[in-house]
């Protein structure tokens, strides 16, 4: 087992870059010759009317979906997905600058493939999403992880999940895996014992203790409703 590796000079490094293809079965792949990803918002707008006025106006939520274009793509691609009668979902991330986008049970279209005189022919395909359990509660099939603003220790274990190790196969981890990546290498620990009591763990620098019993928490996670009460988070 070895951590996947990418073309050394991509010409799509600025942009795009790090694509890798998790196959419905065996182990995450590089997609060298990665072009473009477009994403599109399925989203719609519900509109409410009475007596030719309107009253009510809601955006309704969509399932995540767009388009891949590529001058190649992994050869488990091409065998696990493209020839297949019936084309099994499968899992994609990639990098755009600073961040890491996750993509969860990518259905392609059937093919678009242009042909051009004295030009390298690329592949384009349309794709949809179907969308699975977040650990929010909600349904979603597109996890965006900002780079910058992720510890550096929570991006190296992830990454050593999504582009594999020495003794571990690249694969996509679930969104409550990730959950537990960020969980582990929070600073600020919050634990809820399910009983109406909590326990908080973290530097000194965050949680004083004003006297025997009273504490007070300064942290980013740490919102405060009014004097007496706050919500706060791992982190």
């Amino acid at each position: 087992m070895t951590r996947l590796t990418w073309d050394s000079q991509p010409l799509y490094q600025m942009g795009l870059h790090q694509g890798v293809f998790y196959p419905p079965t065996g182990p995450g792949e590089p997609w060298n010759g990665l072009i473009s990803v477009g994403e599109e918002d399925e989203s719609e707008i519900s509109t409410t009317y009475i007596d030719g006025v309107k009253n009510y106006q809601r955006r309704r939520r969509g399932y995540f979906s767009g388009n891949i274009q590529a001058y190649t793509y992994p050869d488990n691609f091409y065998s696990d997905i493209l020839i297949r009668r019936k084309t099994p979902s499968f899992g994609l991330s990639y990098r755009t600058n600073d961040k890491i986008h996750l993509v969860y049970n990518v259905l392609l279209a059937p093919e678009q493939q242009s042909h051009t005189q004295k030009s390298t022919d690329s592949f384009s395909w349309s794709f949809s999403t179907l969308p699975i359990d977040m650990p929010d509660n909600t349904l979603g099939s597109h996890i965006i992880i900002d780079t910058n603003i992720a510890y550096s220790s929570t991006i190296e274990d992830l990454e050593n999940v999504l582009y594999g190790t020495e003794a571990e196969n690249a694969r996509l981890p679930t969104p409550f895996e990730i959950f537990d990546i960020f969980e582990e290498n929070s600073i600020l620990r919050v634990i809820d014992h399910g009983d109406g009591t909590f326990t908080v763990e973290g530097p000194d620098s965050a949680i004083q203790m004003l006297d025997s019993t009273t504490f007070e928490i300064t942290w980013p996670s740490a919102v405060y409703i009014d004097a007496v009460s706050y919500t706060i988070h791992s982190l």
